[in-house]
C-alpha cells in the first residue's frame, strides 16, 4: 500500500484544483454543512499553530475561537491573489493576529512576545524539530480528510476509488471485479475526488 504522501501525489496528479477552490466557494456561499466539515477538518491543525505561539493551554479554546470567528467573518473577501497566497497561508495569518490580540491583552506578556509574532517564518528557518511536527500535523490534515469522505461513501465507491487510485488496479479489472462498467469505475473515483476538493481546497494540491 503506498504511504499518504505517494497517495496525495497520486490525486493531485489525476485532478488539479482550478484557482478558487471548492471548498473555498462553499464557504462563501455560507454551507452550514461544508462550515462544519471545516471545523471538525481543520481545528486540530489551527489548535497546533496557536501552540506553537506559546499561547497558555487554558487560553487555546478562546484563541481558536476567535480564529474561527475571523475565518468565518472573512472569508467573503479571501482570493488567491491576496498576500497571504494560499487558503493554508491566509489560515497561518489569521491565527497570528488573534495571537497577537491575546498578547496585547495581557500588558505583561504583550511587549515580550510581540517580536515573535510580526511574522511567519519560511521553512528554513525553522528548526527541524518543528518542520517535523508541521509535518505530521499536515499529515493528521489528510488522514482526517479522507475517513471524513470514506464515511460518507458507500464501501463500493470506496473501494472502486482506492484500489484504482492508490493500489492502482486497472479500471478494466475493477470493472470485471465489481461488475460494473469502466465508466462506473471512474464515475466513483471522480466523486471521491470531488469531495475531496470540497474538503481541503488548496491543501489537496499543496500538501506534498
Amino acid at each position: 500500500m503506498q504511504n499518504d504522501d505517494s497517495m496525495f501525489r497520486n490525486l493531485r496528479e489525476s485532478s488539479p484544483l482550478s484557482t478558487t477552490s471548492s471548498l473555498i466557494e462553499n464557504l462563501q456561499l455560507g454551507s452550514r454543512e461544508r462550515w462544519e466539515s471545516f471545523v471538525l477538518l481543520y481545528s486540530p491543525l489551527l489548535r497546533f499553530w496557536i501552540r506553537r505561539e506559546k499561547i497558555a493551554p487554558a487560553a487555546e479554546d478562546d484563541v481558536l475561537q476567535e480564529t474561527l470567528r475571523s475565518v468565518f467573518s472573512g472569508i467573503g473577501q479571501f482570493t488567491k491573489d491576496s498576500h497571504c497566497g494560499t487558503f493554508r497561508g491566509w489560515l497561518r495569518t489569521i491565527v497570528k493576529r488573534r495571537t497577537v490580540d491575546h498578547f496585547r491583552a495581557q500588558p505583561v506578556e504583550a511587549i515580550a512576545s510581540q517580536s515573535s509574532l510580526e511574522a511567519i517564518p519560511v521553512l528554513a528557518q525553522k528548526d527541524p524539530a518543528d518542520i517535523q511536527s508541521e509535518e505530521q500535523a499536515l499529515t493528521d490534515l489528510k488522514a482526517r480528510a479522507l475517513e471524513l469522505v470514506r464515511q460518507s461513501t458507500s464501501e463500493k465507491t470506496w473501494q472502486m476509488f482506492w484500489l484504482n487510485l492508490v493500489e492502482g488496479v486497472p479500471t478494466s479489472e475493477l470493472a470485471k471485479k465489481f461488475d460494473v462498467s469502466p465508466a462506473a469505475v471512474r464515475m466513483a473515483k471522480a466523486r471521491v475526488l470531488s469531495r475531496l476538493r470540497e474538503l481541503m481546497g488548496d491543501d489537496f494540491n499543496e500538501i506534498s
